[in-house]
C-alpha cells in the first residue's frame, strides 16, 4: 500500500492510494507528485471541491465510481482534474453526474474535513497540497469509534465492523437485539455493488423487521458499511463494501447501522463474487 500526506487550509491528512482500483490513474498521480495546487467549492457537486490538477493517466482498465463517498481523492474521467468529496457530494457538471476515477481515500476523522470544506463558499480557494508520505508503514485510520463491535461472516471472509449508535441509536440498538442473526447474502439486482442480507426467519423476502424511527433513515450514498432499510416487505440490511452507490438512484434513504472497520478488503472481495456464484451463507453476531 502507499500513503500520502494532504495539507488543506492547515490541515494535515493521511490518505490510501487505490492502486488496486485504478493502477493506471495511481501511478499517473504519485509520478505527479508532489501536487501543489488550489482547491474551490463546485458548482453543482455540493460537498466537493475540485482542484486545478490535472494528471494525464493512460487509459486501462481502471474503475469509475457514480457516486463518491466522504474522503474520496478522485479524477474527473472526463478532464482528468483532481478532486475531493469532503461530505455528502456527487461529482457532477450541469448536465447531471459525471464517472469519477477513484485515486485514494482519506483515513481517521473527517468531520474538520468537512466544516473546512464548507468554508470554500464563503472564503473563495484555499491552498491543498497532495505528497508521498515519509510513513509507508502505519496502516490508515479508521474514523472515530463509538459504538460495540459486530462480526460479520460472508461464505469464509470475516470482518468486523462497529455500530453506529450515535448516529442510529434506536436503529443499532433494535439490530444488536435482533443478533445473532443467519440467513443467506445475495447482490441486489437494482442498486448496484451493494449486497442484501436474507434472514434465515424472515420469510419470502428475507426480512429483519425492526421499530426503526423515519429521523434515523438518513443515508443516500452507501459504502463502506451496512444500512438498515424500512420499506415493506423488504426490510433489512443492505451492506455496501465495494464502491459507493444508492438505492433507487439516491431518492431512497436508509438508517446506517454499522461502519467497517480494520483491513475488510477479503469480505469485499467476496461480495464481488455474488453475482457470478450466487447466495452464500452469512451470519452476523456481536463482536
Amino acid at each position: 500500500m502507499t500513503y500520502l500526506d494532504i495539507s488543506f487550509s492547515g490541515l494535515e491528512l493521511r490518505a490510501r492510494l487505490l492502486e488496486d482500483r485504478a493502477p493506471h490513474a495511481t501511478a499517473a498521480f504519485r509520478t505527479a507528485l508532489p501536487i501543489s495546487t488550489r482547491a474551490y467549492q463546485d458548482r453543482y457537486s455540493a460537498q466537493l471541491m475540485r482542484t486545478d490538477a490535472q494528471v494525464a493517466a493512460q487509459p486501462g482498465t481502471d474503475s469509475t465510481w457514480g457516486y463518491q463517498q466522504p474522503g474520496l481523492v478522485m479524477l474527473d474521467a472526463q478532464t482528468g482534474r483532481v478532486a475531493v468529496c469532503f461530505g455528502r457530494g456527487r461529482l457532477q457538471n450541469s448536465l447531471g453526474p459525471l464517472p469519477a476515477v477513484p485515486i485514494a481515500e482519506i483515513g481517521g476523522d473527517l468531520a474538520e474535513l468537512t466544516r473546512r470544506g464548507d468554508r470554500l463558499q464563503f472564503e473563495g480557494a484555499k491552498p491543498i497540497e497532495f505528497r508521498l508520505s515519509r510513513d509507508q508503514a502505519a496502516p490508515l485510520a479508521d474514523a472515530p469509534a463509538r459504538g460495540r463491535r459486530i462480526a460479520i461472516t460472508l461464505a469464509r471472509a470475516r470482518a468486523e465492523a462497529v455500530l453506529l449508535e450515535d448516529v442510529s441509536p434506536k436503529t443499532t440498538a433494535a439490530f444488536a437485539a435482533a443478533l445473532p442473526a443467519s440467513g443467506k447474502a445475495t447482490n441486489t439486482y437494482a442498486s448496484g455493488p451493494l449486497t442484501r442480507f436474507w434472514n434465515g426467519t424472515g420469510g419470502k423476502e428475507g426480512e429483519t423487521p425492526l421499530d426503526v424511527p423515519d429521523a434515523e433513515a438518513t443515508a443516500t450514498t452507501l459504502y463502506g458499511g451496512g444500512y438498515y432499510l424500512t420499506t415493506k416487505p423488504w426490510r433489512g440490511l443492505r451492506i455496501s463494501a465495494q464502491e459507493p452507490t444508492a438505492m433507487g438512484a439516491g431518492r431512497m434513504a436508509l438508517a446506517p447501522l454499522f461502519r467497517f472497520v480494520g483491513d475488510w478488503s477479503a469480505f469485499r472481495d467476496a461480495t464481488a463474487r455474488l453475482t457470478l456464484e450466487g447466495e452464500k451463507d452469512m451470519r452476523i453476531e456481536l463482536a
